[in-house]
C-alpha cells in the first residue's frame, strides 16, 4: 500500500483502515478532515458536513419587540441550511 499512515488497503492507492489517530477520506488518512467534511469519532471517518447559506440582511433594531435606537437595541440575521450533515449528530454552524 502507498497510502501514508494507512493500516489497511482495498488496492495500492486506496486505503480502507487508517492508522490510529487519522480519519479515513476517500481513501486516504487525515490527521484532521478536508474542509466541508466533518470527523465521526466512533468510525474515524471524514462525512460530509452541514452546508449552510449566506447571511440575511440585518434586520431592523428592536427591544421588547419594538423598533428602538441603535445603541439600546438588538440586530439580528440568518442563513438556512442548504444541505444538512451526514449525521444528526454533527452541528451545523450558527
Amino acid at each position: 500500500c502507498r497510502i501514508e499512515n494507512c493500516d489497511s488497503c482495498f488496492s495500492r492507492d486506496f486505503c480502507t483502515k487508517c492508522k490510529t489517530g487519522f480519519y479515513s477520506h476517500r481513501g486516504r488518512c487525515f490527521r484532521e478532515c478536508p474542509a466541508g467534511f466533518a470527523a465521526l469519532e466512533e468510525i474515524m471517518e471524514c462525512v460530509e458536513g452541514c452546508e449552510v447559506g449566506q447571511w440575511s440582511e440585518w434586520g431592523t433594531c428592536s427591544r421588547n419587540n419594538k423598533t428602538c435606537g441603535f445603541k439600546w437595541g438588538l440586530e439580528t440575521r440568518t442563513r438556512q441550511i442548504v444541505k444538512k450533515p451526514a449525521k444528526d449528530t454533527i452541528p451545523c454552524p450558527t
